[in-house]
């Protein structure tokens, strides 16, 4: 039986680091002993540093970078959660009550979070009165002497407003950028909701010319819920051709973003494209990224997957193989690439069927590269022992190892036929397969 690779998504992963570092400083007296945990954003990718809570209520955590800009998560553990923004070389947090919300919080000397704080609280008494008058309005005849009255409040509460979002527009501070993402988020599901084709467009323009893609980027969960629904707004309200509307508005919003917001974009936009089935989309995102960056390698394992298969069901020229010196690489005829893992009986069992083939390989030019998906060497040492080619790779990092990744590996054993022009000829599970097809070799 081959085996299955499967592949779990979590929500908050690991893995970058940077020098120096900005910290955030937690005081909760009420709170020692307890485990925190700060989560951190790069698009669909989270990372995430733990520490406990000291018999003096004191955490502090350390972002590497000493650069980063957006939303934190900050958790303690069975007891709550807020949202915080780091923007400024030490953000201070002050908890005095047992409960952890962003209401039991302050922020000593965070000009961010104040600000994030004012915004909203603002926002939600201004509109919590604007709908109450708005509701009396409604009710009261147009000669009742209470209804100026009410018109003039409203007139007031609307000034409020509008001076409110001139000093968001004014401000530099990364939580107005936030807020007004907010906005745009609530715009595009109330859109989405009502399919409002007109205000779709609109939303359409903002996304292609100017919405703050860099911000979004270390948004948090605001990443993720606006391509999801940007990408289910096309789905609600554009014609027969959304799947080719979708794909060029997304070219052309990716024209304006450089690295990384570029590749996390176009990664997260083939997410949604494959959670709606839409081949024609994904293909047309594809086709443009490697006609615009040939040889394109991108960070995100999803993306690199999508390209592979890509490459393959289009017939153009596979991806190289990583582990390979330029000497190697330089050498001419077919290539037989055979993922496997040393810890699948059946991939066992095919590679040494792929052994006993060995020498007709040779005889018909086919060089026999291997790839483990391992992360234990002696393992993998073990299981190479009988392989009687020259090229036995692994980097020991599993089905997400790069060369699994370009070549959209999603169960093992797997073999890759390739011409000397990296064009693919074949993809097969057993060797027996493999037999017949290189039987029909020239």
């Amino acid at each position: 039986m081959v085996k299955k690779i499967s592949v779990t998504i979590i929500a908050f992963l690991t893995g970058i680091s940077y020098l120096p570092a900005q910290d955030v400083r937690l005081s909760a007296p009420l709170l020692s002993g307890r485990e925190a945990k700060l989560y951190y954003f790069a698009g669909a990718k989270a990372d995430s540093l733990i520490t406990a809570i000291d018999s003096k209520g004191k955490a502090a955590f350390s972002i590497p970078g000493g650069n980063y800009r957006g939303m934190t998560v900050i958790v303690i553990t069975d007891v709550g959660w807020i949202q915080a923004v780091v923007a400024e070389p030490v953000v201070d947090i002050r908890c005095d009550s047992a409960a952890f919300s962003f209401d039991k919080v302050t922020f000593p000397r965070s000009a961010e979070n104040r600000f994030l704080r004012y915004i909203f609280t603002s926002q939600s008494r201004y509109m919590r009165k604007q709908a109450w008058l708005q509701t009396g309005n409604a009710f009261l005849s147009a000669d009742s002497p209470v209804l100026s009255g009410i018109k003039s409040e409203l007139k007031i509460v609307e000034d409020s407003m509008a001076l409110l979002s001139n000093e968001i527009t004014a401000s530099q501070l990364y939580a107005s950028k936030f807020f007004r993402l907010s906005e745009f988020i609530n715009r595009l599901f109330a859109a989405e909701q009502k399919q409002d084709s007109t205000e779709a467009r609109v939303i359409c323009r903002e996304m292609e010319e100017n919405l703050d893609i860099a911000s979004l980027y270390t948004s948090g969960e605001l990443w993720n819920s606006v391509l999801n629904f940007y990408a289910s707004l096309f789905n609600r309200t554009a014609g027969h051709d959304l799947q080719q509307q979708y794909a060029s508005s997304i070219l052309h919003t990716s024209q304006r973003l450089s690295a990384p917001y570029f590749d996390a974009f176009i990664a997260g936009c083939i997410t949604e494209a494959e959670r709606f089935g839409w081949k024609q989309a994904e293909d047309l995102i594809l086709a443009q990224l490697l006609t615009d960056n040939p040889g394109y390698s991108s960070s995100s394992d999803l993306l690199k997957r999508a390209i592979g298969a890509y490459l393959a069901k289009n017939n153009k020229a596979m991806p190289e193989i990583i582990g390979l010196c330029e000497t190697d690489k330089s050498k001419t005829g077919k290539m037989l690439i055979a993922f496997y893992d040393s810890d699948c009986s059946t991939c066992v069992a095919e590679m040494r069927n792929l052994t006993t083939i060995y020498s007709v390989l040779k005889e018909k030019n086919i060089r026999v590269v291997s790839i483990a998906g391992d992360t234990n060497r002696e393992l993998f040492e073990k299981g190479i022992q009988e392989f009687p080619w020259q090229d036995k790779l692994c980097d020991f990092k599993g089905i997400t190892g790069a060369n699994f990744s370009n070549y959209n590996v999603i169960g093992t054993p797997s073999f890759f036929l390739i011409d000397n022009d990296r064009k693919l000829l074949g993809q097969f599970y057993a060797v027996d397969k493999l037999q017949e097809a290189i039987a029909s070799l020239q």
